[in-house]
């Protein structure tokens, strides 16, 4: 052990006190060597911060760009259903503007709803027969008595 020598001034005092400082100070250094200072791990969070913002709004942009497209992409979706259906409608032989009414949700079912929306038309829509052109009035109305002599009277004229 070392020997204890008493410090008799102010100088002697000082000398010890500025290498007990010193040896402090080496001691703390070697202690959080190669540890990073608060100063460098602010602009460190700085630098990061201004990184991730960057990317939340490349992510927003992006997000943005997405549902545009889905937007786009129901919209086209729709026009290929309804130009489908268009066509359907029109090789069953049904005007266009049935196209919307055609039920399902395949071409199958579009075709077989078409084929029976057809024949219903069809039934339904018989060619009217054209009138007959000298019709036998069955009421006594006078225009319909009127027509019927006139009728009788241009037959005389003919068969004379």
């Amino acid at each position: 052990m070392a020997e204890f020598t008493p410090i008799n001034t102010q100088e002697e005092f000082d000398a010890k006190i500025s290498e007990r400082i010193s040896r402090a100070k080496e001691s703390a250094v070697k202690q959080f060597e190669g540890w990073t200072s608060p100063d460098d791990l602010a602009k460190v969070k700085a630098d990061y911060d201004s990184q991730i913002k960057t990317l939340q709004d490349a992510a927003a942009a992006a997000e943005q760009q997405l549902a545009e497209k889905d937007v786009k992409i129901q919209e086209s979706d729709k026009y290929r259903v309804e130009l489908s259906k268009t066509r359907i409608a029109i090789e069953a032989g049904l005007d266009y503007k049935y196209a919307s009414r055609l039920v399902g949700n395949t071409e199958e079912e579009w075709k077989k709803d078409a084929e029976e929306l057809a024949k219903d038309f069809a039934a339904s829509h018989r060619q009217v027969p054209l009138g007959n052109p000298d019709p036998k009035p069955t009421d006594n109305n006078p225009k319909s008595v009127a027509r019927r002599k006139f009728a009788e009277w241009m037959e005389e004229q003919q068969n004379n």
